[in-house]
């Protein structure tokens, strides 16, 4: 390589590297990113071993032969499936018991169940799994059910195998006994694979936060360069020289970014709504008919309403925040890259609530978590599904004294001469000459 074009790769590369700007943007951050997206892949995988290994399980005998106490036994003493197993008499009692025993799944062994296999007819046992949230832990939790009754089915076929029942029918010996899958949430039985309900759930809940981190972001980007274009056209400081109250002017520019805020909710309300009508419709598959509501998820016109105020708070919050951080850049450029490391805030509750289930991490980090305060806009939008309106009323209390602390600092700040004098900029450190 010639030296003079070596030179110039070294200076540039220098200059670059220089830029605090750069170096945040193009080296720190992906570093957090990254960090951030192992934490949350680990946290995920750590709590849905840990939602699967304390999984319990209710029997309900009706049969009462060999093949239930077979079962029995299986579950008992295979080691690959640590669960805890109450027997209950009845279905109805089952059912009634679901909430004080907190129970992941209710294993009917019908009535003639036994007889059946030992007459060389297969048999059909049924399990309904109990969802309990919208998180992806519950397809994990699905699949370890399901995988236990097949264990139970490739070992009843193997001892059929052994042993002199009728063995002549080789789909008999293959499967003598077949599984139907009930879901069960918020006292729905609905005859859906809870394997099915999982997957659509967890596909379709990890489009939300993307869509509301978009639109939160894009408002913050929106709002920090109108501002700064008008700091660095000058505009401002002749603005705040005019005989008005300088409290009076921020509270005209938040005004003007509330319509915005305003405009933005309803149209995310109308698309919401179109979105949760294609949801919970009903899709098919095959001969399955998947329809959601039939569980109880569906959102009541309490919960838009609800939903519409989670939003147009949450949109208010980040306009509070560009305002805030803009007005004290000197230019577009470094308006947008300070909101660039607010981006954090957003991004990491994004992540959590499509990989995880943040009520089953430790109490020091949901508390970390619920601090961030677009934590409650993720959780809010699943609370309204789940119909938990108490804790949504909760993340809105939370997003409201947010957003009013924001702005009282806005106020304060604005209203002396900081917002000439403040610079929320990096700037290197001239170097020293030497003697």
């Amino acid at each position: 390589m010639p030296k003079p074009l070596l030179n110039l790769i070294l200076k540039e590369v220098k200059e670059l590297m220089r830029d605090p700007k750069i170096l945040v943007g193009t080296v720190l951050m992906p570093l957090i990113m990254f960090g951030v997206l192992g934490s949350v892949f680990s946290a995920s995988i750590s709590s849905t071993e840990e939602a699967v290994k304390n999984l319990s399980l209710i029997v309900v005998d009706e049969d009462g032969g060999v093949i239930s106490s077979s079962f029995k036994s299986f579950l008992q003493s295979n080691p690959r499936f640590e669960v805890k197993t109450y027997y209950i008499p009845s279905f109805e009692e089952a059912l009634k018991s679901l909430p004080e025993l907190n129970a992941s799944a209710i294993f009917l062994l019908p009535k003639g169940l036994s007889d059946n296999v030992t007459k060389g007819i297969p048999g059909q046992m049924k399990m309904y799994v109990v969802f309990s949230s919208l998180s992806i832990v519950e397809q994990g939790k699905a699949s370890m059910l399901q995988s236990m009754l097949e264990a139970y089915n490739k070992a009843l076929s193997l001892q059929i195998i052994s042993s002199e029942l009728p063995s002549s029918n080789p789909l008999f010996v293959s499967n003598p006994i077949s599984s139907r899958y009930y879901t069960y949430f918020k006292g729905n039985v609905a005859d859906i694979p809870p394997q099915l309900v999982a997957s659509t759930i967890s596909t379709q809940m990890m489009m939300m936060p993307v869509v509301i981190m978009i639109m939160l972001m894009t408002t913050m980007t929106m709002a920090a360069t109108a501002v700064a274009i008008e700091k660095e056209a000058k505009t401002l400081e002749t603005l705040l020289t005019l005989p008005v109250n300088r409290l009076t002017i921020l509270v005209g520019k938040l005004s003007g970014s509330l319509f915005v805020a305003l405009l933005g909710t309803v149209a995310y309300m109308f698309g919401f709504n179109y979105y949760m009508n294609s949801l919970l419709g009903g899709f098919g598959g095959g001969q399955q008919t998947l329809d959601l509501s039939s569980l109880g998820i569906t959102v009541t016109p309490i919960g838009y309403v609800l939903l519409g105020i989670v939003f147009f708070i949450s949109i208010v919050a980040t306009l509070a925040l560009a305002v805030s951080f803009s007005v004290f850049s000197e230019d577009v450029r470094s308006a947008q890259n300070s909101i660039s490391y607010i981006y954090i805030i957003i991004i990491v509750p994004l992540l959590l609530f499509m990989f995880i289930d943040i009520n089953t991490l430790s109490l020091p980090a949901q508390i970390a978590l619920y601090a961030i305060p677009f934590t409650h806009t993720m959780n809010a939008t699943r609370e309204i599904l789940l119909g938990n309106y108490q804790s949504v009323l909760f993340n809105i209390l939370y997003l409201v004294v947010f957003t009013v602390v924001i702005l009282y600092i806005a106020a304060k700040l604005f209203t002396t001469e900081k917002v000439f004098t403040t610079k929320f900029t990096l700037k290197r450190r001239p170097a020293k000459k030497e003697l």
